[in-house]
């Protein structure tokens, strides 16, 4: 119909509107139609025999190993409280700055400063080690990690400072992210009560 339409507007000013313009443009559009149909039916004939010589497409190559993933789940350490892994994390592991990290969760960056230094001082004085967690440790530390990847995500898609308004490398980063989460660990995640307004 667009095509009998875009014919209409070209001839009808030099040739005159036809008596019938309903009739001539439904003429036009199932003669547009067929014309399309035949092009489409000649195409896939000249391009079967082709596919099918060349055989089946090579397989895509394995992805490196990221251990992106596994960083973010060993930043999220249980002796820190679930505010205190989420900024530790977001200012190690996610690449924002700690005034990023301050917006993000409502507070002057002092506060988020000065939350981050404590984490660290704990983690030191705890003598903790960075491994793997346990599967029973495993849902806090992923719903953690959710939560750093969300504020990623919320940084990239309106950023809090600078001269652009989107960061798409931050959001893409994130959505990268989480979907591997997904594919990696397929477990119900249980979202703790951690928001910026419970700092």
């Amino acid at each position: 119909m667009q095509e009998a339409l875009l014919a209409a507007s070209l001839q009808w000013p030099t040739d005159g509107v036809p008596d019938n313009p309903h009739g001539w443009l439904c003429t036009v559009a199932s003669r547009r139609h067929t014309e399309l149909w035949r092009n489409e039916t000649a195409r896939r004939r000249r391009e079967e025999p082709a596919a099918a010589a060349a055989g089946p497409p090579d397989p895509e190559p394995t992805p490196a190993v990221d251990d992106t993933l596994t960083l973010l789940l060993l930043c999220c350490h249980p002796s820190l409280t679930p505010v205190s892994q989420v900024a530790l994390t977001l200012r190690a592991a996610g690449g924002l700055t700690t005034a990023e990290i301050a917006r993000a969760f409502l507070v002057p960056e002092a506060t988020i400063g000065q939350r981050i230094s404590r984490a660290k001082q704990r983690i030191k004085h705890t003598g903790a080690e960075f491994q793997l967690p346990a599967q029973t440790e495993l849902p806090d530390r992923v719903a953690a990690v959710l939560h750093v990847l969300y504020l990623i995500f919320n940084e990239g898609y309106t950023a809090s400072s600078g001269s652009a308004l989107h960061r798409v490398e931050l959001s893409t980063e994130a959505i990268r992210l989480t979907r591997q989460l997904r594919d990696q660990r397929p477990i119900t995640v249980r979202w703790r009560g951690c928001s910026p307004s419970c700092c």
